[in-house]
């Protein structure tokens, strides 16, 4: 047993035992000089937090440890709270609902916002307020907003991109987006504003597929909680760049859909059903086994002797056909 007494002296104290009245003096310094070099306090234990539980952050993001497979080290359970491994966006924007990752950034889609975050590199912002790219040790470095008050809302199914566009929907606003190079252009703008507004605050699911076979972004919106309805009722559109138009309407509902080798695949009641197959005669028109004739509306105004320009009409079929 000894106790401590207290002396003014610099960085040392004197143990004395109470058993048998020996005086330990204990010192900082090697060898006790004054200026002389401080003895280490040795290895540090792990402290652990034995209050923890969940912290579900919606507006945040957190990574993980890397695996090695040249060294089999994986250590992507680890998360470590002494590290800089969390990036947070504007609460105010909602919870986040789509991360994509397009070469060295990382595109994150909030509810009301859509903002880019550079990977593995940093942000630095020049006295014009211009910004340079520059190399650092964060995995996540500086998140940039996109211009313009749009979102994803809590449709992320909606989503589809091709090459560097990306296609995506705002519930909250009526409005049906595409992100480039050259920001976020709502696209819903081109002749079907009212539509997709009166469409999608009626949808309950909202799918959206890249055809990579006739190059269009296909939006599929389906309304099943309306009980006054007659069955499910949906409504398939698609959107094509070349003519920066809404260019058809089609007869088939899918619950979801890729392309893969310039192929274009849909699911429906489980299987997976290809397009533009003429495999066993299938006759065209024919979606999931049923058959359904094409039709072409014709919008005009009270000026008949008015001529009219359509320039997002296409005909595929037999030829001896004029339009």
């Amino acid at each position: 047993m000894a106790y401590v007494i207290d002396i003014q002296f610099f960085n040392t104290f004197i143990l004395r035992s109470a058993t048998n009245n020996k005086v330990f003096v204990e010192e900082s310094r090697i060898k006790g000089d004054f200026n002389s070099l401080s003895a280490g306090l040795g290895p540090k234990a792990y402290v652990t937090n034995e209050n923890y539980e969940e912290n579900r952050r919606s507006n945040a993001l957190i990574y993980s440890g890397i695996y090695n497979s040249r060294t089999d080290i994986n250590q992507t359970n680890v998360f470590s709270a002494g590290e800089k491994i969390t990036r947070a966006v504007d609460p105010i924007n909602g919870s986040i609902q789509k991360l994509h990752a397009e070469d060295t950034n990382l595109n994150i889609f909030q509810e009301d916002k859509v903002s880019y975050a550079l990977i593995d590199k940093d942000a630095i912002f020049t006295a014009e307020g211009g910004n340079l790219t520059a190399s650092g040790a964060q995995v996540i470095g500086q998140i940039v907003p996109y211009l313009g008050k749009y979102g994803i809302s809590k449709n992320p199914e909606s989503f589809a991109f091709k090459g560097n566009r990306k296609y995506f929907t705002d519930v909250n606003r009526g409005a049906v987006l595409r992100l480039s190079r050259d920001g976020i252009t709502e696209i819903s703008a081109a002749g079907m504003r009212d539509f997709f507004k009166d469409t999608l605050k009626d949808a309950d699911e909202i799918v959206g597929m890249y055809d990579d076979v006739s190059d269009t972004y296909v939006l599929n919106t389906k309304n099943i909680s309306n009980t006054n309805l007659d069955g499910d009722t949906f409504q398939t559109v698609s959107y094509d760049e070349s003519v920066k138009g809404w260019v058809s309407f089609y007869g088939y509902n899918p619950e979801a859909g890729f392309s893969i080798n310039k192929k274009f695949f849909t699911f429906k009641d489980a299987d997976i059903w290809q397009h533009y197959s003429e495999l066993n005669g299938i006759q065209k028109n024919t979606f999931y086994d049923t058959y359904a004739p094409s039709d072409i509306t014709f919008i005009v105004n009270q000026s008949p002797s008015t001529v009219k320009n359509y320039n997002t009409i296409n005909y595929e079929g037999s030829s001896g056909w004029i339009m």
